[in-house]
């Protein structure tokens, strides 16, 4: 199984997940910081870093492992049902567990909106995938 690249980094895994983790800084630092607010602007500040931060790092390791659990997936009865299932509760449990952790007061109001659109990206990107890999 191969992708068709083109030959354009942006067209590859690696150029694929740098693209969508630099946009899971943006957004959902963005969205944290909006989200906690009400808490006062030090508190929203280290949500949206922390929220921004480790949606860069997430979104381009789960990229990069959605990619490779398809290829090891793919050929198994159920493999993409499986597939999604694993990233989707990994997203959830990450971004839950860090908020936990730094203490930020509306974990789930900060996480749900990146979790459903994650869910939604990864199941767009394996059927993308399912389409072009060769």
């Amino acid at each position: 199984m191969r992708l068709k690249t083109n030959g354009k980094p942006m067209n590859s895994p690696l150029g694929r997940s740098f693209l969508a983790g630099f946009a899971g800084l943006i957004v959902y630092g963005g969205w944290a910081v909006y989200a906690n607010a009400s808490h006062g602007d030090t508190v929203a500040l280290r949500a949206g870093v922390v929220q921004g931060s480790y949606s860069l790092l997430l979104t381009f390791v789960m990229t990069l492992a959605t990619e490779g659990l398809y290829r090891a997936l793919s050929l198994v009865y159920g493999g993409l049902y499986w597939l999604m299932m694993i990233v989707c509760l990994s997203l959830f449990t990450t971004a839950y567990g860090i908020h936990y952790l730094v203490g930020t007061p509306e974990i789930l109001m900060t996480i749900l909106p990146g979790f459903v659109i994650g869910s939604i990206y990864t199941l767009v990107y394996v059927l993308g995938l399912k389409r072009h890999v060769q």
